[in-house]
Formats: C-alpha cells, structure tokens, sequence
C-alpha cells in the first residue's frame, strides 16, 4: 500500500487523517500432482495426465480512499491506533481495518492489534473471495 493522507483533525486526544492512494498485491497459485495412471474423460476425448502441474499469477492493483489516525486514552501513554480503507480497481472491492492499542515511548509506540483485509473478485479470476486476518504486533518510530 502506498497512501498519502491530510489531517483533517487535530486535538490533544484525536487524530483524525483522510487517505487516499493504491493497494498492490500479486499473488501466485501454483499445484503439482502424480497420480499412479492416466485419467481418460468422457467419450475418450479428454485425457488427464499421471503427473503435471500448473501455475497462474495475478496481480492486482486498487485505488483505495481512507481514514487513519489515534485516540488518546486517558492522561497517560496508552492510545487507541485506527485504520479502514475501501477501494476497487483490479477487484469488485477490498477493504482493511485496523485497531489496536499503543503505548507510548520517547522513541515511538509499540502497537497490538487486529487487522482484516478483504478482497472481493469476480468469478473469473484466480481468487474469487478472500480475507486474512489476525493479530497485527508492530512499533512506530519518531523522528
């Protein structure tokens, strides 16, 4: 992902930034088989090999629009990171959020969180449908 943002907000306790930029991700499918014979389809016009494999690649590209920033908790160091983008482009739609709890330090945040990424594409292509989520464990580093 490659986004450039503005803030739209500012305060003691919020930062709100409005993104906008694309999401690249190439992917490649690849499966090997051996099987013991030859396997022959209907009416013997088809013929399935006893070893092979094949490949296919995608890459996709998407522009994406999106909110990022913090809410600062209480007095203290402890902060609550944020992130949700939409886009479309190579896919029908993707979409990320993400949202977490940091601490602060001098030299940064250490951050935890959950992250989910969608991908929604058509029914033709390499993957139609999928996710990955979890959780995310990262540091921020001021300069």
């Amino acid at each position: 992902m490659l986004a450039g943002g503005y803030t739209a907000m500012q305060t003691d306790r919020v930062l709100l930034d409005v993104i906008g930029g694309f999401r690249y991700f190439g992917i490649e499918a690849k499966s090997d088989w051996q099987l013991s014979a030859t396997v022959s389809g209907p009416g013997g016009g088809q013929t399935f090999p006893a070893s092979g494999s094949i490949s296919r690649r995608t890459d996709l590209w998407d522009a994406i629009i999106g909110v990022r920033g913090r809410v600062r908790l209480g007095e203290g160091q402890w902060s609550m990171p944020y992130h949700l983008d939409v886009g479309a482009g190579s896919s029908k739609l993707t979409w990320q959020g993400f949202l977490g709890v940091a601490y602060a330090f001098k030299w940064g945040d250490a951050v935890f969180g959950y992250r989910r990424l969608y991908y929604d594409q058509s029914d033709d292509k390499l993957l139609q449908d999928f996710r990955f989520s979890g959780p995310a464990f990262g540091a921020t580093f001021r300069c």
